[in-house]
Parts: structure tokens; C-alpha cells; sequence
């Protein structure tokens, strides 16, 4: 769908145009993330230093990403979620 510019720093928008995400919104979600990342890697977090050990000095690193992976993947299922719920995530054809 193409939004009409007339000129302004803004392009006008129809009055069916699905509202903006806010900055609260990102923020929730994000902080829904890590909240969610530090309940899983509580119980879990003996069997990810066992997993990354053999890596020697590089075991840090592995357990940085992979902690960093599994937050971006859970805030991002969130926000999905969110604006599907909200109805501003649609799927056309």
C-alpha cells in the first residue's frame, strides 16, 4: 500500500492506516525478553557451562550469544505476537 505525499516532513495517512508502535511497547517487550531469558537460564545454566566447557577460552564468548540468541528470539516472539494481537500485523496475499 503506498501512502500519499503531499509535501510535508510527514506522509499522510488514510484513515484506515493501522496505528504506529510505541516507544512502550519495544520496551516491554525487550524487558519481557530478559525477564523470560533469566527464568530459563536460572535452572538451566549448569548444562550450558557443561555444553560450552570444552570450547576452553572461547566458552564465555558461546555462552554470550547463545543467552543473547535466545533474548532476541523471545523479545521478538513477543513484539510478534503483540501486534498481531493488537491487529496491526496482518498477512495479505
Amino acid at each position: 500500500m503506498s501512502i500519499p505525499y503531499d509535501g510535508d516532513s510527514r506522509p499522510s495517512c488514510p484513515t484506515d492506516c493501522p496505528e504506529t508502535v510505541g516507544v512502550v511497547e519495544h520496551v516491554l517487550c525487550a524487558l519481557s525478553g530478559v525477564v523470560f531469558t533469566g527464568a530459563l537460564l536460572v535452572p538451566y545454566y549448569p548444562s550450558l557451562v557443561a555444553l560450552t566447557e570444552p570450547l576452553d577460552v572461547l566458552s564465555s564468548t558461546a555462552m554470550v550469544v547463545a543467552v543473547a540468541a535466545l533474548w532476541l528470539l523471545v523479545s521478538f516472539s513477543v513484539e510478534l505476537a503483540w501486534e498481531w494481537r493488537a491487529g496491526r500485523l496482518t498477512v495479505d496475499r
